[in-house]
This record gives C-alpha cells, structure tokens and sequence, in this order.
C-alpha cells in the first residue's frame, strides 16, 4: 500500500485527517464530523438519553468537551426533535472564568441557542477563590459541591426534562476504575450513559459517553469552534487518575475498542452497581432540596463561611433568573 493510499479517506477520495482503529477507518475532515454526529445520535437512542419533544439544559464551560456537544447537539436536535437550553456558572474564578464566560454567550448566540448565566458572586456576594479562603477547603471539592447544587437547582426551576453533561469515554472510564480500585462501587452506578431522576432532582446524561477526549478535541479544531484558552488555575490531576488513564490508553492502542466494550459492558451491568445502596433521600429544612440528612450540603457551608444558609435566597433568585426560559 503506498503512501497515498494511506492518507485517503475510507468513505471517499479526499485526505484522511484520522484514524480510527476500532472502527476501521480512516476520515476526512467532512465524514469525521459526520461520523462523530452520527456517534452522538446514536448514543442518544441506543441508552434513550433524550426524547422527542423534550426540552433539555446543557452545561456549558467553555472547554472542549462541553462546546463539542453543545454544537453537535444543535445540529442533531433537529432530527430527533428537542429543544436546547444552555447554561453557563461563572464561579469568578480569576481572569479565567471572565474569559469562559465570553466564549459560552459568544458561542451560544451563533448557535441561536438560548443560555442562562449564573454569576456566584451575585448570588452570594462571594466568588470561588473566597470561598477556598474561608472554608480552607480544597477548591476542586468546593467547586463540585456548587456546581452540583446549582446545576440541580437550574434543572428544577427551569423544569426541563434532563440536565446534559459533557463528560466524554475517557473521564468516565477514569473515574469507573479508580472506584473499582477502591471498591467504590455503588459511584459506579453514577457513571453511567445516564442518571435517572429522583424525586425533585432533573435526570443527567451523558451523550458523549461513547466519544473519546481525542475525538471531541478533534471536532473542535476542524470546525474552529471556539474554546477558553488555558485551563482551570485550580486543576490538578490525582496521581491515580493519571495512572488508570495511563493504563487505559495503554490497552486501548494494543486492543482497539476495548474502551467502547468497556463503557457498554458498565451500561449493561448498571444496576449490578446499585446493589445495596439505600435510597434515604429527604429534603434540607432551609432550601428544600434533597438530601440525605437534614441539612444539604450547600446551606451547610454557605452557614458556615456566611453566616448563614443560603440555599432558600439562592433558590428564590435563580427562580427569577430562569422565569423567562420556561
């Protein structure tokens, strides 16, 4: 086989820009983004993520992954039928949420894909590097901790039928091995294609769960989609995280697809991970979310460092900030 041959797409005549080697292809730039669309659509009916009809709240920040599917989810959208919501949390981390933010409305308004902005320091008067000052909390966890809360609280008050998240294969399958290696394995159940909803809380899902990190990263730079340049100052990546990914990539380029057989094979066994877990989820005596004990985990902190809770005040206003998306 010569050179050329090499280069040529499978599907046509045209310069192949990759190589898939678990599906056996070689693309162009045209049916790379055709096929990584397709993969999105699939995903979408082969787990049910999203149906016809529906209204759906993207999380959007800035990176790579999350701009890749918001783009492919505003093209497919017209085929399966649902409507896009994009939402941006701007926690006031430094210069580097200023410039997140300007992308996402930037990106949204080409897109005509409407988008709700939450600005922590206007619900709390605080931004994120104050919080990890105060609290002396490690500012990954805090950061999960809002934006889980705040993600959740969006989903209620805009009363869409699913939260969608860019989570793409390889951080699934990262954090899928590092709790099995812990024995974690009820977290497993929540790193799925999807997780169902529980009582007030939105359902979440996760069409990119078949789309590796290099395909996402890949469909950005061919489309010239816009993303935030650098990354998160606070970000830091565990030692074990590094490790499994390391061992996964490892595997992957001597077993091609074994990743894809890996993530169907925890969708398929799902509930074998929910064995045993109990389901005592009540709601917090001051913002009425749910929670497994009496006080959620936002009204906690936000007491502690604030003085107060502030999840029934935060409530009220993302209620008003969402009143005209519904």
């Amino acid at each position: 086989m010569s050179s050329e041959e090499v280069l040529k797409c499978s599907l046509c005549s045209e310069p192949a820009i990759t190589n898939i080697r678990y599906a056996k292809l070689r693309l162009c730039k045209k049916h790379f983004i055709e096929y990584i669309q397709n993969k999105v659509f699939k995903t979408i009916k082969r787990y049910e993520l999203i149906k016809n009809g529906w209204r759906v709240l993207v999380a959007v920040s800035g990176g790579r992954d999350s701009i890749a599917l918001l783009h492919i989810l505003s093209v497919i959208s017209k085929q399966l039928d649902f409507n896009v919501l994009a939402l941006h949390l701007d926690l006031g981390i430094t210069d580097y949420s200023r410039r997140a933010r300007e992308v996402v409305e930037s990106f949204c308004r080409s897109l005509e894909v409407p988008l709700i902005v939450v600005d922590l320091k206007e619900l709390l008067g605080v931004r994120l590097p104050d919080l990890v000052i105060r609290s002396r909390r490690p500012a990954c966890s805090l950061c999960g901790l809002l934006k889980r809360y705040l993600i959740n609280v969006v989903g209620i008050e805009s009363k869409v039928n699913v939260v969608v998240l860019g989570h793409h294969l390889d951080d699934l399958l990262t954090y899928v091995m590092k709790n099995f290696l812990l024995q974690k394995l009820n977290d497993i159940s929540k790193l799925g294609p999807k997780t169902e909803s529980e009582g007030p809380l939105v359902g979440r899902v996760r069409p990119l769960y078949e789309v590796s990190g290099n395909e996402t990263s890949l469909y950005v730079s061919i489309q010239g989609l816009p993303v935030v340049d650098g990354v998160c100052p606070y970000k830091v990546v565990g030692s074990i995280e590094g490790e499994v990914r390391k061992f996964l990539d490892s595997i992957e380029g001597r077993n091609p697809g074994i990743k894809i057989a890996l993530a169907r094979g925890i969708a398929k066994n799902i509930e074998f991970y929910k064995v045993g877990l109990r389901s005592n989820v009540g709601t917090c005596r001051y913002c009425g979310m749910p929670t497994s004990g009496d006080v959620c985990a936002f009204c906690k902190l936000t007491e502690k460092v604030l003085g107060s809770s502030m999840g029934p005040i935060v409530r009220s206003k993302i209620k008003e900030v969402v009143s005209s998306y519904r």
